[in-house]
C-alpha cells in the first residue's frame, strides 16, 4: 500500500510478520536526477514484494534509485541489497555500516554470549535468542556494500537537497534526513509518535541513553513542519513528542533507581524483570525472550546512565554484572 504524502514522496508500508512492530513505512523520494528510498524492511519475500510492488506503482526505476538506510536494524537494512540495482548506491553511517560488518559477521553470537551471561541470561534464554534472532533470520548479505557517510552528508536528488543528521541513541550511528527548505524530517526510529524507540547497551558505545537524550535535544532544536516516522503513525507534532520522550525516560530512569535502592546487587536481566512493560504477557517468565532481550537491553541502558550520573555502581561477580546504590 502507498500513500503520496507531500510533493514527490511517496510511503510504501512493508508488513514485518510475526513482529510486534507490525510494518515498517518506508519511503520513496522522486528527484530530477536520482530518487531516494529510505528503509527497505526485512530480507524476506513477503517484505521484497510489498517494497517492490510500491516501487512499481509510484512509477520509478531502481536503476536510477539510490538507497539510505536510517539505521542497521534488520527491519530497516535487510532487504537493502536485494532490492538494489546495480547503480544503487546504500547510504548508511559510517558508524553503523561499522557495526553491521560486526553484527552480521559469523563469529558474532560467539562474541556475544559473555554478555548476554553478564547481563544475567541463563545458557537455554541464549540459545533460543539465537534461533530467533532477526539478526540471524533477516539480515542483508555480509557482503553487501555500503557508501558510508557522516554527520551533515548531503544527497543531491537534482530538485531537492536532502541533509543526514547523526542522531545517536538507538543505534550508534543512527541517522535522521532533513530537508531544510521544506522543514521535513524523516525521523527513522529516532521519534516514533505511538511507541518508545527501543535504547539498548551497545558494546563500545558509551552511556545510550545519555546520547539518546542528546539527540532528541538536537532535533528538538531544528524547524520541524512535517515528520515522517519509521513505524505505526507516521505523522506527528515532533517538539511535543520529544518532550513525551523525555518525560518518559526521566520516570524510567526513577523506576530502574529505585528498584536498585530496594534491591541492591541485581543483574540487569533481573532488574528488567521488576520493571513495568506493555507487552502482553503474564508475567517475566512468560515473555518471548527476544522480547527479554530488548527489555534487559533497555533496563541496562538506564542503569550506564545512572551509573554515569554516579548514583549507582556496578561490580562483576563470577562474569555477571550486579548493580548497587551509592
Amino acid at each position: 500500500m502507498i500513500n503520496n504524502i507531500a510533493k514527490d514522496i511517496y510511503m510504501i508500508k512493508v508488513p514485518l510478520p510475526e513482529n510486534p512492530l507490525k510494518n515498517l513505512n518506508s519511503y520513496l523520494i522522486k528527484g530530477k536526477t536520482r530518487n531516494l528510498l529510505i528503509d527497505t524492511g526485512f530480507n524476506t519475500q513477503i517484505c521484497y514484494d510489498a517494497l517492490s510492488d510500491g516501487i512499481k506503482e509510484i512509477g520509478v526505476d531502481m536503476n536510477s534509485t539510490d538507497i539510505f538506510l536510517t539505521h542497521l536494524h534488520t527491519d530497516h537494512a535487510g532487504l537493502c541489497a536485494r532490492i538494489a540495482s546495480p547503480n544503487s548506491k546504500i547510504y548508511m553511517s559510517r558508524i553503523d555500516s561499522q557495526h553491521i560488518k560486526t553484527f552480521f559477521n559469523i563469529n558474532y553470537f560467539d562474541n556475544l554470549e559473555t554478555i548476554f551471561y553478564a547481563l544475567g541470561f541463563s545458557k537455554e534464554e541464549f540459545a533460543n535468542n539465537i534461533k530467533n534472532s532477526p539478526i540471524v533470520k533477516y539480515a542483508p548479505p555480509i557482503e553487501t556494500e555500503y557508501t558510508e557517510i557522516e554527520d551533515g552528508y548531503m544527497i543531491d536528488l537534482g530538485n531537492r537537497v536532502i541533509k543526514a543528521v547523526l542522531t545517536p541513541g538507538h543505534t550508534p550511528g543512527h541517522m535522521c534526513l532533513y530537508i531544510e527548505n521544506e522543514k521535513l524530517l524523516f525521523s527513522g526510529d529516532h521519534v516514533i509518535f505511538d511507541i518508545t524507540p527501543n535504547i539498548t547497551k551497545w558494546r563500545g558505545f558509551q552511556n545510550s541513553l545519555g546520547q539518546y537524550m542528546n539527540s532528541l535535544n538536537i532535533i528538538k532544536n531544528m524547524p520541524v513542519e512535517l515528520t515522517f516516522s519509521s513505524h505505526r503513525n507516521p505523522m506527528g507534532n515532533c517538539s511535543e513528542r520529544i518532550d513525551e520522550l523525555f518525560s518518559h525516560h526521566k520516570k524510567r530512569i526513577a523506576e530502574a533507581y529505585n528498584i536498585v535502592m530496594q534491591y541492591p546487587g541485581l543483574s540487569p536481566y533481573d532488574v528488567a524483570s521488576k520493571m513495568t512493560w506493555s507487552i502482553k504477557a503474564k508475567d517475566w517468565k512468560a515473555f518471548p525472550v527476544v522480547q527479554k532481550w530488548f527489555a534487559t537491553g533497555e533496563a541496562s541502558a538506564h542503569l550506564d546512565y545512572l551509573e554515569d550520573e554516579g548514583k549507582i555502581k556496578p561490580t562483576n561477580i563470577n562474569g555477571e554484572i550486579k548493580y548497587w546504590p551509592i
